[in-house]
């Protein structure tokens, strides 16, 4: 007897409905790859940023054990190809950080050429960096730092550092603007800021700055008066939001004072 063509015995094929929970199935697999894309884009990118931070933070540190000061800023306006761009400002006679007009300042962007790091974060914008004065006067100082306490005012000055074991720093870290936000980072001597994804406030390689957003804890990050100066002396830090991705390092007195005292630049 011929046997009919088509499914034998037990042979059942897929039914529409299921042919259509396995097209569901699949869509769902490939959306999962292709949506997140631009996150994970963002993601490598804060990722990038944060090991240069680190490398940053190293690179300070090393400054400071071979000068025995913090660097000056490096001016904010100048394109990267422009001379001096990169480079930690003069120092005056009496051991201040000149600006480009010659007057004393302690903002600018990171001199990311004098230390040997990247000039960019990992979205193409330089890092803002803010500098105590008095740790990174020339070295020796000139006179005793006026913010030096009792009794560092009548000692003698230090001979290889800008700075003694009882220095403070003038910029304080917080959780949110002030006054309302905790303070995190006490009388630090220098702050760093990567401007993240929205990039507010950052100065790019050309030298210009990019608008400077609505956000107040943000604000309190960036440069002002066209890179010569800052809103104030307290930053923020704290977990990213809709309007807020600024990555903050500081450098703590008591960190420097341990690395000066390593290489026998202090007490």
């Amino acid at each position: 007897m011929n046997t009919p063509r088509g499914q034998g015995p037990g042979e059942d094929g897929f039914t529409l409905t299921e042919l259509a929970v396995v097209l569901v199935i699949v869509a769902l697999v490939v959306g999962s790859l292709l949506i997140p894309l631009s996150a994970q884009i963002d993601i490598r990118k804060t990722s990038d940023t944060r090991t240069a931070m680190a490398e940053i933070r190293e690179a300070l540190l090393g400054f400071v054990a071979v000068n025995g000061r913090l660097p000056c800023p490096a001016a904010a306006t100048l394109a990267t190809a422009a001379a001096g761009a990169g480079r930690e400002l003069n120092l005056s006679a009496g051991g201040n950080c000149l600006d480009l007009n010659g007057l004393p300042t302690e903002v600018g962007v990171l001199p990311w050429a004098t230390l040997g790091v990247n000039e960019t974060d990992g979205w193409g914008r330089r890092y803002t960096y803010r500098v105590t004065q008095q740790f990174a006067t020339r070295v020796p100082p000139t006179v005793p730092g006026a913010g030096w306490p009792a009794p560092c005012n009548t000692g003698p000055n230090p001979v290889n550092a800008a700075f003694v074991l009882c220095s403070i720093g003038t910029l304080n870290v917080r959780s949110a603007a002030a006054p309302a936000g905790n303070v995190i980072g006490v009388q630090v001597p220098a702050v760093v800021i990567a401007h993240g994804r929205n990039g507010n406030g950052g100065f790019t390689p050309q030298g210009t700055q990019l608008p400077i957003g609505a956000d107040a804890d943000e604000q309190d990050n960036q440069l002002t008066n066209g890179g010569l100066a800052m809103a104030n002396t307290d930053f923020v830090s704290k977990t990213p939001t809709g309007t807020f991705d600024d990555e903050l390092i500081w450098m703590s007195r008591v960190v420097l004072f341990n690395r000066l005292i390593t290489v026998g630049k202090l007490p």
